[in-house]
């Protein structure tokens, strides 16, 4: 049986083997156990994606939330987008995600089995990168300390300004979103 491992968003929320009904889909979770382990992406996360000319153009701030379906070998079979990134940075998300090999989630016992993870892809402002750090191609842990879109005013006086996406993913989109499936 497939375990739906809504990271963050609905973990705390239901007690293990419990059905719970989200917008039309009946999610049972099952990470509640000493020993369970999550599907995991064996390279490092902070590599920073590559970036759309017209990501770069606009110097956005995104982020892309997608549901993954990875099998018992951490390989991602399919995907279903929960948030799309905008800025022509939809083909490069699909060619991130289906390129990222994981490492399978685990059971209690320790043994790995398919499963279904919620996902993010954030593309930092390229050029505060560059400011900043000169290269673009990793995240540094000071991005978390950049203030949200919508959380007031800038500090002007600061080099490059920028907002952060810190949007969250949009469960309501399981219903409707197609899956698309990794390409053969």
């Amino acid at each position: 049986m497939r375990a739906l491992l809504v990271v963050a968003v609905l973990a705390s929320t239901a007690s293990a083997d419990e059905p719970r009904n989200v917008r039309g889909e009946t999610i049972i979770i099952r990470e509640h156990g000493p020993g369970y382990k999550l599907a995991t992406p064996k390279k490092d996360p902070r590599i920073a994606p590559k970036y759309s000319d017209e990501a770069i153009e606009r110097d956005a701030w995104t982020r892309a939330w997608m549901l993954l379906d990875i099998d018992d070998h951490g390989v991602v079979q399919r995907m279903k987008w929960l948030k799309k990134p905008g800025y022509d940075l939809e083909k490069i998300a699909i060619a991130r995600v289906f390129g990222t090999a994981f490492e399978p989630a685990r059971d209690g016992l320790g043994r790995a089995q398919s499963s279904m993870l919620v996902f993010p892809i954030e593309w930092p402002s390229y050029w505060w990168l560059v400011t900043h750090y000169g290269v673009t191609t990793r995240i540094p842990v000071s991005a978390g300390s950049v203030p949200c879109r919508g959380d007031g005013p800038l500090n002007l006086d600061h080099a490059h300004p920028v907002y952060r996406d810190c949007s969250v993913p949009d469960l309501t989109k399981l219903d409707v979103e197609p899956w698309v499936v990794r390409p053969r």
